[in-house]
C-alpha cells in the first residue's frame, strides 16, 4: 500500500502530469476560441463553416497526394472529414513530416567533422566482394541511405535472455579504459542500473570519458526530472533526449528507442534490453521477460560510435572525431550496424530490409516482435512468402505490457493466421525481442519493432548480418522459443461479431498509434 501511494504521489507531482495538463489546455484553445468568436461576431458561425469546409477539402486533397502509405492516409482522412475543424488541425500538428534540413543532417546523415566515421565512395570490405548479389544489394542500400559503411566483425556473442546480456554488459564496462557511450530508451534505478551507475562513476573518476543518453518519455516516471544533472555531478556526462514539452508537435513522437553500448571502440552491444530490472528478470511485472541482444567486436563497432555521436552533437560540443576511428583488424563475419531516423517520404531502412529479406526467402523467415502493426506492403510480403511455401513464423507475447497495443497485435495476426502464417504466443510471459532470421544466411537484430512507431517515428538501431554462424544462433534460439510458445489456430480467432468489428477499427486506426 505504501509503495502504491508513493507511486501515486510521484505521478501527481511529476512533470509528466503538468505537461499533459498544458497539452489539454492547448487542445481546448481552438474550440473555445471558436465558441467565443461565434458569440460575439455577427454571422461568424456561417463564415467559419465555409472556412472549415474549404480547409478540410484542402487538407484531404493534400493527404491523398502525400507520399506516404495508403493505410496512414486513410486513418487520417476519416477524422479530417468527419470532425471539422478538429481533425484537420490535429493532422497539421501531428502528421508525419520531413525534419528540418539542419536537424536531419545532424541526426540521420553524416555530420560536420565526423566524415571520417562514414563510408567513403566506392569503399567496401574485402569480404563483401565474395558475398552473393543479395548481400551486395543490401550493403549498397544501407550505405546510400544511412552513410554507414558495410563492415565486419571478428567475434560476436548472442544473448537469448536479458540476464545474459546484463551480465556481459557489466563485465565489459568494468574493462573500459578510454570511453563508455550508453544510449537507452528506458533507464530505471534498481539492481541492474544501480550496478551500472556504480561502474560508470568509478570509471569517470578514473579518467574514462563516460557519456549517457536516455529518452525523456521512455524513462519518464522512472527517473527524477533532474536526473541528467544528478549524473553530471557524479562525473557522468548525461543528456536527456527530446524533453517532453507542452507543445502539440509530431516531434514529441520522435523518441530515441535505440539500445547502444560502446566500450573503447572495441566492443558494442545492441538488442531489445533496456537498463531496468524487468529486462534481466530481476522483477516480473509480466511473467518471464524474453529479450535478446548481441555483442560484437571489430570494425563494425565504429558504426555504433558514429550513431551515438550523432545524437550527442545536440549538446553543441566540438571534438576530434578521428580518435574514434577503428583500429580493429578485418573480420570474417560480414555485417553492418545502421540507424534509422524519422523520414517522411523516403521510407524506413529497417522495414525495407525486412521486406527484402522476406521477398528473398526460399526456406523460412522467423520473426520476433513484441508489437505487430503492419502496413499493407509488409502484410502482402508475409502472405506472399507463406503462399509460396516459405515457413513464415512470427512470435509475439502472451502476457502484454500494453493491453491496447496487444489488442492491435491480435487484430493483425488474426488476419495472418488465416493466410497460413504461423503465429506463436510466448506463454511464459512477455516477449520483447526484435529480430528476423532467414534461410541460414541473413538476419537482423536490434531495437526495431514491427510497428508504425519503430518504422516511422523513432530513432532505432540494428545489426544486419550475412553470416551462417550468427543466423544459427538466432535460428536455434527461435526454435526453442517456439517450444515454449502456443501456436495460434484458426479456431481461436473466430470471435463474435463485436470482436471482429472492434479489431477492424483497431486495424483501421493503427497507423496513428
Amino acid at each position: 500500500m505504501r509503495k502504491r501511494k508513493s507511486k501515486l504521489f510521484r505521478l501527481l507531482t511529476s512533470k509528466f502530469l503538468l505537461v499533459c495538463f498544458l497539452l489539454l489546455l492547448e487542445l481546448a484553445f481552438i474550440p473555445v476560441s471558436i465558441l467565443i468568436l461565434s458569440a460575439w461576431v455577427p454571422h461568424a458561425s456561417t463564415i467559419l463553416n465555409v472556412v472549415f469546409f474549404f480547409v478540410d477539402i484542402i487538407v484531404a486533397i493534400y493527404i491523398v497526394n502525400s507520399d506516404v502509405n495508403a493505410e496512414y492516409k486513410i486513418a487520417w482522412l476519416v477524422p479530417v472529414l468527419a470532425i471539422p475543424p478538429a481533425g484537420a488541425v490535429l493532422y497539421l500538428l501531428l502528421r508525419r513530416h520531413k525534419m528540418p534540413r539542419r536537424r536531419r543532417r545532424m541526426l540521420s546523415d553524416t555530420f560536420r567533422g565526423a566524415e571520417c566515421l562514414y563510408a567513403k565512395p566506392g569503399e567496401k570490405p574485402v569480404s563483401l566482394s565474395q558475398a552473393d548479389g543479395f548481400a551486395n544489394r543490401c550493403a549498397e542500400y544501407v550505405t546510400s541511405f544511412t552513410g554507414m559503411p558495410f563492415s565486419d566483425c571478428t567475434d560476436f556473442e548472442y544473448f537469448p535472455m536479458g540476464q545474459d546480456y546484463g551480465k556481459a554488459l557489466l563485465d565489459e564496462l568494468e574493462k573500459a579504459e578510454k570511453y563508455i557511450f550508453l544510449e537507452y530508451f528506458v533507464i530505471q534505478p534498481g539492481k541492474f542500473f544501480n550496478a551500472i551507475t556504480d561502474i560508470l562513476v568509478k570509471k569517470a573518476n578514473a579518467g574514462v570519458d563516460v557519456r549517457l543518453i536516455y529518452d525523456d518519455i521512455g524513462s519518464m516516471l522512472k527517473v527524477p526530472g533532474n536526473f541528467a544533472e544528478q549524473m553530471e555531478k557524479k562525473g557522468v556526462k548525461c543528456m536527456c533526449f527530446n524533453p517532453f514539452r507542452p507543445v502539440l508537435d509530431i516531434a514529441q513522437n520522435n523518441r530515441t528507442h535505440r539500445k547502444i553500448a560502446v566500450i573503447d571502440g572495441k566492443v558494442a552491444f545492441t538488442g531489445g534490453v533496456n537498463l531496468a530490472d524487468e529486462y534481466i528478470n530481476e522483477t516480473h511485472p509480466f511473467g518471464t521477460w524474453k529479450d535478446t541482444g548481441i555483442l560484437v567486436r571489430g570494425r563494425v563497432v565504429q558504426n555504433f560510435t558514429a550513431m551515438f555521436l550523432q545524437l550527442w552533437t545536440l549538446r553543441g560540443e566540438e571534438e576530434d572525431y578521428t580518435k574514434y576511428l577503428s583500429d580493429s583488424p578485418a573480420g570474417n563475419i560480414l555485417c553492418t550496424a545502421f540507424s534509422d531516423a524519422p523520414r517522411a517520404e523516403e521510407g524506413n531502412v529497417c522495414e525495407n530490409l525486412y521486406l527484402k529479406i522476406i521477398y528473398n526467402a526460399k526456406k523460412y523467415v522467423y520473426i520476433n516482435t513484441p508489437y505487430l502493426i503492419l502496413d499493407g506492403e509488409m502484410k502482402r510480403a508475409l502472405i506472399n512468402a507463406a503462399q509460396s511455401g516459405v515457413d513464415v513464423r512470427i512470435t509475439v507475447p502472451n502476457i502484454p505490457d500494453k493491453k491496447y497495443v496487444f489488442a492491435v497485435t491480435k487484430a493483425f495476426y488474426s488476419e495472418l493466421v488465416k493466410e497460413g502464417i504461423k503465429v506463436y504466443r510466448y506463454t511464459p510471459g512477455f516477449l520483447h525481442a526484435k529480430s528476423i532470421v532467414s534461410d541460414d544466411s541473413v538476419c537482423i537484430i536490434g531495437s526495431t519493432n514491427m510497428d508504425f512507431r519503430s518504422f516511422y517515428m523513432h530513432f532505432e538501431c540494428d545489426l544486419l548480418f550475412f553470416s551462417g554462424k550468427v543466423c544459427a544462433a538466432l535460428y536455434h534460439d527461435y526454435l526453442e522459443t517456439c517450444e515454449q510458445s502456443h501456436l495460434v489456430t484458426e479456431n481461436e480467432i473466430k470471435d463474435k461479431l463485436h470482436s471482429l468489428i472492434y479489431r477492424s477499427i483497431l486495424r483501421f486506426f493503427a497507423p496513428m498509434m
